[in-house]
């Protein structure tokens, strides 16, 4: 292969431009996910997170020795509604752990309980709850961390919602047995390649959609 077709040897303003017209591509695939979630009647959107809410229920009846302590997320009006889930993991008797948005986009974990008083976020568009919180040592404890997604393709690799907190989170939970579960609707699992992936990008353990369950293996 000679240097003129040599991807080394691509100029930089063309990788630059591929880099550029990725970013518009995920930019437009966020937006059209975010429209049709928004087109959603009310009804649907709440018989799909019931539906969601049981199949992590499932998921986490099957696994061993019993589950005591997961952790999760406040959901946006965009994004399938955990409040039925976290409720229902609370009066299973499980301990719930949701994030708060830190400074430089770290992530930092409060007890959800039926009734903890939310208040909105200063640095992203979530509710968040008040209380004590807790540091990575809380992952020591959990089985499951449950996260947000736009997207999930063939491979596990997720599509977010671009704020970059989970990015940064994701590669320190390496030193614990844990599995990621991203929540999103049977139609936003897509084919792989569907939306390009960065290096950084960490692919998840398992989706779950309103019809179940679905791990990705190595």
């Amino acid at each position: 292969m000679d240097a003129q077709s040599s991807p080394s040897a691509v100029p930089a303003d063309s990788a630059a431009a591929r880099s550029g017209a990725f970013a518009e591509s995920k930019k437009a695939l966020r937006t059209a996910i975010r429209t049709a979630r928004r087109a959603l009647p009310d009804e649907v959107r709440a018989q799909r997170s019931a539906a969601i809410s049981e199949a992590v229920r499932r998921y986490l009846a099957d696994l061993a020795p019993v589950v005591r302590t997961v952790a999760a997320y406040c959901s946006a009006p965009d994004e399938p509604d955990t409040e039925p889930l976290l409720a229902a993991l609370a009066a299973d008797g499980i301990q719930v752990y949701v994030p708060v948005c830190e400074p430089e986009y770290q992530l930092s974990w409060v007890r959800w309980v039926p009734g903890v008083e939310l208040v909105r976020s200063p640095r992203a568009p979530v509710m968040e709850p008040v209380g004590p919180s807790r540091g990575l040592e809380l992952f020591d404890e959990v089985a499951t961390l449950f996260i947000p997604a736009l997207a999930i393709d063939a491979d596990g690799l997720r599509l977010g919602q671009g704020g970059g907190y989970y990015d940064r989170f994701l590669p320190r939970l390496e030193q614990f047995p844990v599995q990621v579960a991203a929540l999103v609707y049977d139609e936003e699992l897509v084919a792989s390649g569907t939306f390009s992936v960065a290096p950084h990008d960490m692919p998840v353990d398992l989706v779950i959609t309103p019809g179940g369950a679905r791990h990705f293996l190595d």
